[in-house]
């Protein structure tokens, strides 16, 4: 039985990654692997990821071995439970389930489960929120949107070698045309462009979370939760509905998080970050965020 399996989202380089090995250490959770997405068709792998509750395993955690499960956005998973569907570069409704793939994803959630000895399920994705497809799937699904400061995902996604700066690695369905015009009237500027991958996909992740009730999704701010870890996962885990779990809190208080959202400051040029604020500065105002 899946009892509220809870998705983590948000745009790239949002600080979901994070948010979810430190998450994906309570003990209800079972989750995707790395070594799911190097197997996504055998869901045995699943059974690795007990080595994590071992006594002695905090100190393997401690020191990220490559050898010891960790949890991800397995997309090679994300593919097989959905024939390719999720990683789609468009919208998806709740139409675009299919029965087998209902079935597939479901049971897939199921062995990894029964596999890991865990209560409750987490799943991290970035880029489309994906909410009217996961409900279709999973009715009683919980939701988290990670969020962050726009001008520093910007400086992020410049920094990463799976974004090229220019429009061949836009992804995201058709651009609205004034954000093309936006990006035009720069000069193609890199950072111009990322900024508008931000502001698109955060108007897109804000149109379905505006159809979940309340008690379905909480929203996490990256600068708030890395200056207070604790209180954030004291939120996160009564909203989800985990049990009490001493060790995770003892995880909890022992990590030492920095915030990264400094970063774009000390490298951005006094021009790009007049360009990036004049794109994304209304939807930084939105999102609570000062220019």
């Amino acid at each position: 039985m899946i009892d509220r399996p809870v998705f983590i989202l948000g745009t790239g380089r949002s600080g979901t990654t994070l948010f979810l090995n430190v998450l994906a250490l309570h003990p209800d959770f079972a989750w995707f692997s790395t070594y799911s997405q190097k197997l996504p068709g055998h869901p045995t792998v699943g059974l690795l990821s007990r080595v994590r509750d071992l006594p002695l395993a905090d100190r393997l955690v401690s020191k990220s071995s490559r050898y010891v499960p960790r949890p991800i956005e397995a997309i090679a998973m994300l593919n097989y439970c959905t024939d390719s569907v999720f990683t789609s570069q468009r919208m998806l409704a709740a139409s675009d389930v299919t029965e087998p793939t209902r079935r597939r994803y479901r049971a897939t959630v199921e062995a990894f489960l029964r596999l890991q000895g865990k209560r409750r399920f987490v799943q991290k994705h970035t880029g489309f929120a994906r909410i009217r497809y996961l409900r279709a799937i999973f009715p009683d699904a919980l939701f988290i949107h990670v969020y962050r400061d726009g001008r520093a995902v910007a400086n992020s996604m410049n920094k990463v070698d799976w974004w090229s700066g220019d429009f061949d690695s836009w992804w995201w369905d058709d651009i609205k045309p004034e954000y093309m015009q936006e990006y035009l009237d720069s000069g193609k500027e890199p950072i111009v462009l990322a900024g508008i991958v931000w502001k698109t996909l955060m108007d897109l992740i804000e149109e379905e979370c505006g159809e979940l009730p309340e008690d379905r999704l909480i929203r996490i701010r990256y600068d708030e939760m890395v200056g207070d870890l604790p209180a954030t996962m004291r939120e996160v885990v009564r909203f989800c509905g985990l049990r009490e779990s001493p060790r995770f809190d003892r995880h909890v208080r022992s990590m030492r998080v920095a915030n990264m959202d400094t970063k774009w400051v000390r490298r951005l040029s006094d021009r790009q970050k007049e360009m990036l604020e004049r794109c994304i500065g209304e939807h930084l105002t939105k999102y609570g965020f000062r220019l």
